[in-house]
């Protein structure tokens, strides 16, 4: 083994033969934050991902199923709904989310659908006095609770105390706004670990979106996330 190969169960790992990062740090002027001296570098494995993983509709129902409804996901930055009433929403396949800031320092995540026959409640960026759905008139309170259902008469079944909107989990970080569908979910601050602080020196909740461009590219998700997450492209691509 030579000394650029760590030892990784029955493996090793290898590694580039310049200058090891922790050997970088050793070397700062200035004390080093105990974050950036976490190596977490194990074997993996080197084994083929079998391609059904991008291409089989199968595999995709199954994360449909166990996957987009488990994890956190950043929906939107806070500063698309700074003012008491405004929503927006974040569209996970075929799911609708909306957020409402209810309060100048809570917001509430709900499905966006109309408890009667589905329609979605809002279509684009707005400021609400009540959540209304646009199709028969349904109307719920910003906290989600049933305010007016237009010919009530007609609806003796319906126990107003069971027509909530049904709520998804919703954390802050840094200016960002996160959803999770899974109402057992662990803490955003437990989901991102470590990588919270890897921004104390650049609090992104001092930054803002000055341009949002949206790109559609044609391929599978995780050919997409792959594509920035590997470091094998930099040397090529940059």
């Amino acid at each position: 083994m030579s000394k650029r190969d760590i030892a990784g169960g029955d493996r090793q790992i290898r590694r580039s033969p310049g200058i090891p990062y922790q050997k970088l740090l050793d070397a700062d002027s200035r004390p080093v934050p105990a974050h950036l001296r976490i190596d977490t570098a194990a074997f993996l494995g080197d084994h083929d991902i079998p391609i059904e993983r991008y291409i089989d509709p199968a595999y995709h129902l199954l994360e449909k199923e166990r996957l987009w409804p488990r994890v956190w996901q950043m929906a939107l930055r806070e500063e698309r709904i700074p003012e008491v009433g405004d929503a927006d929403v974040y569209e996970i396949n075929d799911v609708s989310i909306l957020l409402v800031r209810t309060a100048p320092d809570e917001i509430k995540g709900y499905y966006n659908a109309c408890l009667h026959m589905g329609r979605n409640l809002v279509d684009r960026p707005c400021n609400l006095a009540e959540i209304r759905c646009p199709y028969h008139g349904f109307a719920w309170r910003t906290d989600g609770k049933l305010k007016h259902i237009p010919g009530m008469w007609d609806f003796p079944h319906v126990d107003p105390r069971q027509m909530s909107l049904p709520e998804v989990k919703v954390a802050l970080w840094n200016g960002f706004i996160f959803i999770n569908m899974d109402p057992d979910c662990e803490t955003l601050e437990s989901y991102l670990g470590e990588a919270c602080h890897h921004w104390d020196a650049y609090p992104l909740s001092d930054r803002y979106t000055v341009i949002a461009v949206n790109k559609l590219i044609r391929c599978n998700w995780k050919t997409g996330q792959e594509a920035f997450m590997d470091a094998f492209h930099l040397v090529a691509s940059h």
